[in-house]
């Protein structure tokens, strides 16, 4: 069962977070669903209900995130934590070309491939909001 997240700690995700994906950047008034806190270091794996370990993210990529906390980086096959947006800058370890969220190292690269952040759709849904100018 998921672990209640308090009204005033999801208050404080999404305010810190701009209101946006701390892992693709989507604005929460562009999604479809509310973004919500994610527990960047799962409950399942030690992770606790604070501040610290919550990101805010949208549902996509909540839901391919899952429990994961690494993956195996396509470019040298050694086992690398997924980027973690509280000890880590996002602009460290992705720059946006076009539409691509194209990752820097190694940690961008197992978040691009296990969040499936440069998918075909979410890619033209990217396109779509650059060429509105409602992202970035």
């Amino acid at each position: 069962m998921a672990t209640p997240i308090p009204s005033d700690l999801r208050r404080l995700v999404a305010e810190r977070a701009r209101y946006r994906c701390e892992y693709c950047l989507l604005p929460q008034t562009m999604a479809l669903h509310r973004h919500e806190p994610d527990h960047i270091v799962p409950i399942q794996h030690g992770g606790v209900t604070e501040a610290i370990n919550l990101a805010l993210a949208c549902l996509r990529c909540n839901r391919y995130k899952g429990p994961n906390v690494g993956s195996f980086d396509p470019l040298t096959g050694l086992l690398v934590p997924l980027f973690h947006p509280r000890l880590q800058s996002w602009d460290q370890h992705f720059h946006v070309v076009g539409a691509e969220i194209r990752p820097l190292t190694p940690e961008g690269r197992v978040t691009v491939l296990v969040l499936r952040l440069n998918d075909p759709d979410r890619l033209a849904e990217r396109q779509r909001l650059i060429e509105a100018r409602l992202y970035w």
